[in-house]
């Protein structure tokens, strides 16, 4: 150690190893590939290519019909609020490990192909050479990621959705592999210049955030962006929301029925039957949980009142209620967040804190992202 010291601070020798780490700099002369996004949903940018995608929600959600509809995107320019950012189309491989292959086929054909047919209504909505459907439900893990591989490899698709991301290793609580798989997925995602959508349930807690396992750790971590499935309580509505992204926020849900027909339609935001004091109802939007009699109930501090409005008879003070609740942090958990808000609002219902916290996001006065260890915080947004 002693006779290391002297040369402490001269230039090491160049070693293989140091040669390959150099090739990894980045510098302001570095040239990289331009950031190249496949869809846009409500005019903003999603699913870039060179990453990942997290599709989560419940059992029976609407997961599937959400990326039947990313699907059915890649060869109609437009299906619903989402659009197709190139003017053609795109190939999609979808690598189904849960259903059985009668329900991938009845999908493909009446769901995803019917979907996107043109408004002249052609018979054949895909061009199957843009689409590459497979079933691997009877495979082995360890089979599946194989396969995976060979067909990024050999197909060379944009999009690639993976549905359920849990099904490519034995244990979603297995730390190791699931670092490894969701690494290798990465790897694969920018070396095939292609979007990666992974599937994965919440636990069943329901909470938005807590996605299943130690896999759904890593997913929050290394994902670009994170969309949540609910279904609407009470109503045969579906909506799609964007819970994280490191880059364009979309603010807006989109929120869905299912027809006659099997297809998707759009619907605006749901409305609320709320019960009056004399036994009758009264239809609410879906931003009005409660009664302009229970508003009492709340901290006044932070109610705006609206008297003589009878559709909003009130608001919330976004700005100074989730102030206060961060108390000058730069970024807090979202449990402890909730906790501080509800506490000083006097909201009891955590589903209606749900909601509180939604229009919150949407205002732009807070907003949920990582930290760099890869915890999921909410931030406030500047002004």
């Amino acid at each position: 150690m002693a006779d290391e010291l002297p040369l402490a601070g001269q230039p090491s020798a160049v070693t293989p190893q140091l040669l390959k780490l150099d090739g990894y700099r980045i510098t302001a002369e570095t040239q990289v590939p331009q950031e190249e996004f496949l869809m846009r949903m409500y005019g903003k940018p999603c699913l870039p290519r060179r990453d990942l995608t997290a599709v989560t929600g419940v059992e029976k959600c609407g997961k599937t019909f959400f990326i039947s509809m990313l699907m059915a995107c890649c060869a109609k320019r437009q299906v619903l609020e989402l659009e197709r950012i190139s003017e053609l189309p795109l190939k999609v491989m979808w690598y189904d490990t849960e259903q059985s292959r009668q329900s991938t086929k009845g999908i493909y054909v009446d769901r995803i192909g019917r979907m996107a047919q043109s408004e002249a209504g052609d018979e054949v909505g895909v061009d199957e050479g843009n689409f590459l459907i497979y079933n691997v439900r009877a495979c082995t893990c360890k089979e599946r990621m194989d396969y995976l591989l060979t067909g990024i490899e050999t197909y060379h698709p944009d999009l690639v959705i993976i549905d359920n991301v849990s099904d490519l290793l034995p244990s979603v609580n297995d730390a190791d592999e699931s670092q490894r798989v969701i690494a290798q997925l990465m790897e694969l995602a920018t070396l095939g210049n292609c979007n990666i959508v992974v599937v994965i349930h919440l636990n069943r807690t329901g909470d938005k955030r807590n996605l299943r396992g130690w896999l759904g750790t890593v997913v929050l971590q290394k994902a670009f962006e994170v969309f949540s499935c609910e279904q609407v309580p009470g109503s045969e509505l579906y909506s799609v929301g964007q819970l994280l992204t490191r880059k364009y926020r979309i603010a807006d849900k989109l929120y869905y029925r299912i027809n006659d027909d099997g297809l998707p339609e759009e619907s605006d935001k749901p409305t609320m039957l709320l019960s009056k004091g004399d036994g009758s109802q009264v239809r609410r939007k879906s931003n009005a949980y409660i009664t302009s009699k229970q508003v009492g109930s709340f901290n006044q501090e932070y109610i705006i009142r609206n008297d003589s409005n009878a559709e909003k008879p009130y608001d919330w003070d976004m700005k100074k209620l989730f102030a206060d609740a961060m108390g000058g942090c730069s970024c807090i958990s979202p449990d402890m967040l909730r906790e501080k808000v509800m506490k000083l609002s006097h909201i009891q219902m955590v589903h209606y804190y749900d909601k509180v916290f939604g229009d919150a996001e949407a205002q732009g006065v807070v907003t949920t992202t990582l930290d760099r260890a890869g915890r999921v915080v909410v931030i406030s947004t500047p002004t």
